[in-house]
């Protein structure tokens, strides 16, 4: 009888530890790309949140703020273009004499940063009592840039504000 015994069990057995190894293998290699992509979603939501709380100090100011200083480009006050073209595309985020901070939130590598644009006025015809004098409408374009808890993930916002 034990001349019959050829070791197929034992091939078998190991086909099926080795299935059984690379299952694991790309079950773990799945997981792990899974929580990358949960954290970089984690990381850009920060961003967002952390954005959107600068754009709204931006708004605050503008609404709180009386009278408005002069805008002159420094401290992240800007005038507007001769073209129209946006300022926010030309401003070195890094340089804190270009911007504005917003401070006190946690869990991300910078505080968020955002200027705010004083557009064109644009003239109402229909905006006032007085026959012949048209009202001026005063916008301001708010942007607001920041980072996660990585600087992998930075987030630009933009509102406009009618003042």
């Amino acid at each position: 009888m034990k001349d019959k015994q050829k070791g197929g069990v034992l091939i078998v057995s190991m086909i099926m530890l080795l299935l059984l190894t690379l299952l694991a293998i790309s079950s773990m290699n799945t997981t792990i790309m899974e929580e990358k992509i949960t954290s970089n979603y984690k990381d850009k939501n920060t961003a967002f949140q952390a954005a959107e709380a600068a754009l709204r100090d931006g708004e605050t100011y503008l609404r709180d703020t009386t009278p408005l200083p002069i805008f002159t480009g420094e401290n992240g006050l800007y005038q507007p273009t001769n073209t129209g073209a946006p300022r926010w595309n030309l401003v070195v985020w890094s340089v804190a004499a270009q911007r504005r901070s917003y401070a006190g939130l946690a869990g991300v590598v910078d505080q968020p940063n955002y200027i705010i644009e004083e557009l064109l006025p644009i003239l109402n015809p229909n905006g006032t009592a007085e026959v012949g004098v048209e009202l001026e409408n005063q916008f301001y374009r708010v942007t607001a840039q920041a980072v996660g808890a990585s600087e992998t993930a930075v987030v630009m916002l933009q509102s406009v504000y009618k003042r």
